[in-house]
């Protein structure tokens, strides 16, 4: 069930009046509703409401896995002008996808589940939403409020308190009151409810919001349209570039002679966050490094040094120089920190600490500042282009950076060394991919895998300037498949790669379904390399090696053929990494070949990988030791 934007409806229909009241159309001569008296301003029913509400908050995409609950919402969103209607074949699928619409633009991408069924089918997708601070609404349709006592079942008591913690906001609109009175005053609680929902979800931190809605609720016509006129839409909150915390932060700032500033992915989701920190971090001679992940999901959107100048790459605990840096840095500041802590990072060093975040809290947790260190709440560009201008109207020159200029290249530098033929085949993958990135004039990347997105995190300088890239916080295995086809949907002028593990395509290939109906722009690059090598590697490490069957693929199945089956065009290549060199060159040739022709395709397409489990293959990969079991690192890098 798709719809595109319509053009322009007719105005005694109660859905287009109220779009065109949003509009700032209507003229005081509109016609009421067929349903109220003369002197009656129309009244909406709640499935209206909340399209035009959607329709005029920005969603301008809406995943659905309907039953019954949900016709009324699904059928006035299906005639909404400005909105597309996408039928997910699935709860989880619809929920993925719609904070995959999200990504790029908070707030564009919206999916409407089936109550008890539907939403607790999507609860991890819910969980994984906001751990990814996807700015997305769930609309959860309910058994109507006369019946819910029964327990239908499409429904459990305290469905929405006990799920919508996993979205940090949450709302059960309450039955239709039957005195007017109240009647007027539930109305404005409507309207109001759902804004707030909207605003929640298009402000950082960005995260999702699930507003539940009783059947009845959907379907009586009860709600005025002076209430959508009436209710106030919330302000949009604002950075207080006032606060003390910053005060403090550039006073820490004057006196530091060799500041670190120390970023997580969560920093890039904001636009200005570049330039803002270029321009600080030359100002005050800091080096900028960012947080890498060794263990699960691995690969992220990373800064790049043509943006900031002081960028010295990922931090690398297992380098020599970067353990210096960390060392000998007398202000180290963390710019958006979700997590910054021992396990992830290594030892933090004792110097002084400050933070500039959106989300305290998430600061806060990871237990690094002290009681007198500032902490500056708000967008991290707005912050640090205040802290840059205050610095330079106070005339300070731009200080020298007090770091090596080598310190660049020890990101990579790794406790486990490949072997040189493993090292060429490893790099010469991902810049097959690469080169695909490319051509293309507004590429994303997606990645739902583990060992491959780590294999790709090791070469992030062979990706063109300006790709995005979103990885998975939630470590939802399954879930980027549906997360890029919602956001080739949603940004159609965006091309999209999606990156699987074999074990992601198996739990989430329902999803190619919506993908082949909405026709979208997505390259699949599914990595087959036999088992889980992560988990066996990690299990080796922990509890000693052995065979362990469980942990490997389904030996029968072929992943193109399934992707080909569902009616994606799909084509397997075999690289062995690590092999005879003349052959891995071969099939490294093969493989560009293919992806140059997958992307050509006008919707979706799947190129399967076939690369060894051989543990040495991945040596280097998926680290299992803490930093205080490691060796001194190797100055000369890999092999």
């Amino acid at each position: 069930m798709t719809k595109m934007p319509s053009g322009s409806a007719h105005t005694t229909d109660p859905l287009a009046l109220a779009r065109r009241v949003l509009a700032g159309h209507t003229q005081a001569t509109t016609p009421p509703a067929a349903d109220a008296g003369p002197e009656q301003p129309p009244l909406l029913t709640g499935a209206e409401t909340v399209a035009a509400l959607l329709a005029d908050g920005g969603v301008r995409n809406v995943f659905v896995y309907a039953g019954t609950s949900e016709l009324a919402i699904c059928d006035a969103l299906d005639r909404s002008e400005g909105i597309q209607l996408s039928n997910g074949r699935g709860d989880k699928e619809s929920a993925f996808m719609a904070a995959g619409a999200s990504l790029m633009t908070p707030g564009r991408g919206a999916a409407v589940l089936h109550g008890a069924r539907g939403l607790t089918n999507a609860a991890g997708a819910v969980a994984d939403a906001r751990r990814n601070e996807a700015g997305t609404l769930f609309l959860v349709g309910l058994p109507s409020s006369g019946s819910a006592r029964f327990l239908p079942p499409h429904g459990e008591h305290g469905l929405l308190d006990g799920i919508g913690r996993f979205a940090d906001w949450s709302w059960e609109a309450s039955a239709v009151p039957e005195q007017p009175g109240e009647r007027h005053a539930a109305a404005g609680r409507f309207v109001e409810r759902l804004r707030a929902a909207l605003a929640f979800c298009t402000a950082p931190p960005y995260r999702p919001a699930v507003l539940g809605i009783p059947q009845d609720v959907a379907e009586k016509r009860w709600i005025p349209l002076d209430a959508l006129l009436t209710t106030p839409v919330p302000a949009a909150p604002t950075t207080d570039l006032r606060q003390p915390a910053l005060d403090a932060l550039l006073g820490e700032l004057r006196q530091a002679g060799r500041p670190l500033f120390l970023v997580d992915d969560y920093a890039l989701h904001d636009p200005g966050l570049r330039a803002a920190l270029d321009r600080l971090s030359a100002l005050t001679g800091a080096a900028v490094a960012q947080l890498r992940y060794r263990r699960g999901p691995m690969l992220f959107e990373r800064l790049r040094d043509e943006e900031v100048t002081n960028f010295v790459g990922w931090l690398n605990p297992f380098s020599t120089v970067h353990r210096a840096l960390l060392a000998e840095c007398d202000l180290l500041v963390t710019v958006e920190d979700r997590n910054i802590y021992e396990r992830v990072v290594g030892p933090l060093p004792g110097c002084r600490r400050a933070a500039v975040n959106t989300d305290p809290s998430k600061v806060l947790k990871n237990e690094y500042l002290r009681d007198d260190e500032p902490l500056a709440v708000g967008e991290p560009a707005l912050i640090l282009t205040e802290l840059a201008d205050r610095l330079s109207a106070s005339g300070e020159p731009a200080r020298e950076p007090w770091f090596p200029a080598g310190a660049r290249a020890e990101h990579l530098v790794s406790p486990e060394r490949a072997t040189t033929e493993v090292e060429d085949g490893r790099r010469a993958v991902a810049r097959a991919l690469a080169a695909t990135l490319e051509a293309w004039e507004r590429p994303a990347l997606v990645d739902d895998s583990q060992m491959f997105g780590g294999l790709l995190s090791e070469h992030y300088d062979d990706f063109p300037p300006g790709l995005r890239v979103f990885g998975d916080h939630g470590a939802f295995v399954g879930g980027g498949l549906a997360y890029a086809t919602g956001l080739a949907v949603g940004e159609p002028d965006a091309r999209v790669m999606c990156t699987l593990g074999d074990q992601a395509f198996t739990n989430s290939f329902q999803g190619l379904v919506a993908a082949v109906q909405e026709q979208a722009r997505v390259l699949f690059v599914v990595c087959n390399n036999g088992e889980s090598v992560s988990l066996k590697k990690q299990a080796a490490a922990s509890y000693g090696a052995t065979d362990r069957a469980y942990l490997a693929n389904v030996s029968h199945m072929a992943y193109h053929q399934v992707a080909d089956a569902l009616g994606v065009p799909s084509q397997q290549v075999v690289v062995p990494v690590g092999g005879d060199p003349a052959t891995v060159e071969a099939a490294v040739s093969q493989l560009t070949t293919v992806l140059e022709k997958s992307a050509a395709e006008q919707g979706p397409s799947l190129v399967e990988i076939v690369l060894p489990s051989d543990p040495d293959v991945w040596r280097g990969i998926w680290l299992t030791q803490g930093f205080e079991e490691m060796p001194p690192a190797d100055p000369e890098g890999p092999a």
